[in-house]
């Protein structure tokens, strides 16, 4: 992964009134009306998290123990249940079409591709640690 990337473009879309928040999570309903049930009122604090968790894992991206553990643990906390495989494309989907609408002329196709595969490989992280109840990292 192409952490420079990554944080270069990060610092591009994540801007202190917090588009990035509202935008993701207005994508997520209006893409996938599914999670309405699960996401409810709470879609904007669910943003918020998520936001926070990606930061999280930018900083971290060389640390893949720290992710699997850290990240697979709060979604075991907020959810209770493993990660569903639909849903963290789902959520990889909008982030993604999220950032680059508010990179705008800036975004690349670089970026987005980057960001694919570092939200994937979060995700990846996050369903193994709920498939084999551990925190090793499995290989892609």
């Amino acid at each position: 992964m192409d952490a420079e990337l990554l944080e270069a473009s990060l610092a591009l879309v994540d801007t202190p009134d917090a588009r990035l928040d509202s935008r993701f999570s207005a994508l997520l309903l209006e893409r996938h009306p599914a999670v309405r049930p699960v996401a409810g009122d709470h879609a904007a604090h669910q943003a918020k998290l998520l936001r926070s968790a990606v930061i999280s894992a930018v900083d971290h991206l060389d640390d893949p123990v720290w992710l699997t553990e850290t990240l697979g643990e709060a979604h075991s906390r907020r959810h209770g249940t493993r990660a569903a495989p639909d849903m963290c494309g789902a959520v990889t989907e909008c982030m993604v079409a999220a950032m680059a609408e508010i990179g705008g002329d800036q975004w690349t196709p670089e970026m987005t591709d980057a960001w694919l595969e570092a939200l994937d490989a979060v995700a990846g992280l996050m369903l193994a640690r709920h498939e084999d109840g551990t925190a090793s990292p499995r290989s892609r």
